[in-house]
């Protein structure tokens, strides 16, 4: 990877939990990278499921996958919401956090997703990472090719944070 590419994720445990965190750079200022992470729209060019839900802190959400409107969703419920500052939810077992903060060039996302179990963090390190690479791309930031390619990411991650972090295997239909 280039000095344009991404920054790989950071892995760590938190209690009983383990924390995947990205700091993303994003070229607009945060009321537009806002729109980005809350909006239908937004979150269509990026995020890996379809999110139906109101972003007030304690309400439901519900989360489907794929193509198949028929599919069983996931729930989740939003933990906290400061509008243009910040986003956290859970979905499923995961939780995930989204801090926006306003620099000179842009925005500064520290992302977090905090899973369930070591053994997912080369896979869920690689999927967020393409998710968050297709965010930055989607409000016209620089993405290199590596920061789209799955596998290659999975690889890099699983050596990165060791075997013990890559026992969770992905389903054989991913890419």
């Amino acid at each position: 990877m280039s000095e344009d590419s991404m920054a790989l994720a950071d892995f760590g445990r938190r209690g009983e939990r383990w924390i995947l965190t990205y700091t993303i750079d994003l070229p607009v200022n945060r009321w537009d990278a806002w729109i980005a992470i809350t909006s239908r729209d937004g979150l269509g060019q990026w995020f890996p499921a379809t999110i139906v839900g109101e972003w007030t802190t304690g309400r439901p959400l519900r989360f489907t996958v794929g193509a198949d409107p028929d599919g069983e969703p996931m729930a989740g419920r939003v933990v906290d919401v400061e509008a243009g500052a910040l986003l956290a939810f859970t979905w499923a077992t995961d939780s995930l956090r989204m801090a926006l903060t306003q620099y000179d060039a842009g925005t500064r996302l520290v992302f977090a997703a905090s899973l369930d179990s070591q053994g997912r963090g080369a896979r869920e390190g690689a999927g967020w990472h393409v998710c968050l690479a297709a965010l930055r791309e989607s409000v016209g930031g620089y993405v290199e090719d590596a920061d789209l390619d799955w596998q290659a990411l999975f690889d890099r991650y699983s050596r990165r944070f060791g075997p013990e972090a890559a026992t969770v295997l992905p389903p054989a239909s991913r890419p």
